[in-house]
């Protein structure tokens, strides 16, 4: 005999099951892409989106504007990316105005066209399932101005030392 709660007709329970099916069809399948060597995770659905900003606007400030990651994080995630594929992905340019910027080299290029090629395949079969710009923005999102954010951390560096040393 199945239980019920207390007060619970049996065709409840069966609207609930019947609710959660069609949540279940309605719901929208979602997927991530990413590249990993040893394990590692070095570039994904982000890096897409930050190649090809430098490749469309030659500057790393203008993408990371656009997308809503600071400075910071998406020169980290180059950086990441570099060190495992041991070689550069992008190259400032030097010089005043619109010539200064930045730009893809070789390597940025063709892992540019590998990641898209990638999202492409799994939306083809899937359809649109990727993160949008807003999802991947999250995770590399300006929080702040740089003034409380500088004042967080301090505030968070006195609040571990208090809590090791009980002072």
């Amino acid at each position: 005999m199945t239980s019920r709660p207390p007060g619970a007709h049996a065709t409840q329970r069966g609207d609930r099951v019947q609710n959660a099916l069609e949540s279940i069809i309605a719901a929208q399948v979602k997927t991530k892409v990413w590249l990993a060597l040893g394990g590692q995770f070095f570039a994904g659905d982000g890096g897409i989106h930050l190649l090809g900003g430098i490749l469309r606007h030659g500057s790393l400030a203008r993408t990371v504007r656009e997308m809503g990651w600071s400075y910071r994080h998406a020169w980290g995630y180059l950086r990441r990316a570099e060190r495992a594929l041991g070689t550069p992905l992008v190259r400032t340019r030097a010089g005043r105005g619109a010539a200064r910027g930045m730009e893809l080299t070789e390597t940025g290029h063709l892992l540019l066209e590998r990641l898209r090629a990638l999202r492409d395949r799994i939306d083809e079969a899937l359809g649109p399932s990727g993160p949008t710009l807003d999802e991947v923005a999250a995770r590399g999102r300006v929080r702040g101005n740089a003034a409380s954010s500088v004042a967080a951390r301090t505030s968070s560096a006195r609040s571990r030392k208090t809590s090791r040393t009980g002072r």
